[in-house]
This record gives C-alpha cells, structure tokens and sequence, in this order.
C-alpha cells in the first residue's frame, strides 16, 4: 500500500477551495451583472418626472385614454421604485412613497374615469406637492418637482387623434 503524500491528503480540502471561491467569484460576478443592469434609483426618478410632465399635458389636451396609459406608467414606474428601493439612506422610501402619493393616485384615477379636469388638476397638485414631501423626507430637498409650464415632448403629438 502507497503512503499518501501530504500533496494527496490535502488535494481534496484544496478542490473544495477551489470549488467554493469559484462558485464565490460566479456569485460576486453575477451580482455585478444584476446591479449594472439595475436602474439606479435616480434613473427611476428621472423616469417618474418624465411620466409627471406627458400625464399633465395629455390631460391639458383633453387625451384622457393617453392620460390614463401616463397615469399607469406613472404608477409602474413608482412600484418598480418602491420594489427596487424599499429602503435607501436609512428611509423607508416604499412606505414613505405609498404614504404620500397614494391618497392624490386614487383621485387621479377617478379624475380619469369622469374625465373630470378639475379633480384632475387638483390631485396633480397633490401628487406633485407629494414627491416633494418624499424628497423632503429623504434629505434632498433641493429637489422641487412642480406643476409643468411647458412641454418637452414636441416630438409627440398628445391631442387624441379624431
């Protein structure tokens, strides 16, 4: 019988290394791959702003069906920030923005469902004076959504087409 080197009794214990810090490095890769591909929480806001301006100027040219298609990207686009960053800095930001924009969304789509523009105007106001409130809570108060003066989207017809 041969007489196991110190190289042979180890050679398994150092397989498993191997095995284990591989396996870690895939691990760590894909991670990696998973947060480069992941919009940053900033990227979400940039696109909730941009869903802010269409919903109000589909609403000021009377499209309720292209407003009611904003209002629902609006809200997808604010439930994928709440799943992505349920907390961030220390805030609870999915509570946070379910706390305050949740009663101004449901008037929203009311307004939408009467085609009523004065319920309309008066909860924008709100949903917007809302994510300043989240902003506030969230220490970027530096950070002012308002009411929009003029539209970016001049590539984009937002009347209903007759």
């Amino acid at each position: 019988m041969r007489k196991l080197s110190i190289l042979d009794r180890r050679l398994p214990a150092l397989a498993m290394m191997v095995i284990t810090l591989s396996a870690g490095l895939l691990v760590g890769a894909a991670t990696e791959e998973q947060d480069a591909i992941r919009p940053s929480l900033a990227d979400l806001m940039a696109l909730t702003q941009l869903r802010q301006f269409k919903l109000w100027y589909a609403e000021r040219a009377r499209n309720w069906k292209l407003v009611a298609y904003e209002l629902h990207q609006f809200q997808a686009t604010i439930d994928r920030t709440e799943k992505l960053y349920p907390t961030a800095s220390s805030i609870a930001h999915a509570a946070l923005i379910k706390e305050k924009s949740e009663p101004a969304m449901i008037d929203l789509r009311r307004a939408i469902s009467e085609e009523n523009n004065s319920l309309f105007e008066a909860a924008f106001t709100r949903i917007t004076a809302a994510c300043n409130g989240c902003h506030e809570a969230a220490g970027v108060s530096f950070i002012v959504v308002r009411v929009p003066t003029s539209s970016p989207f001049s590539n984009q017809r937002l009347d209903p087409v007759r």
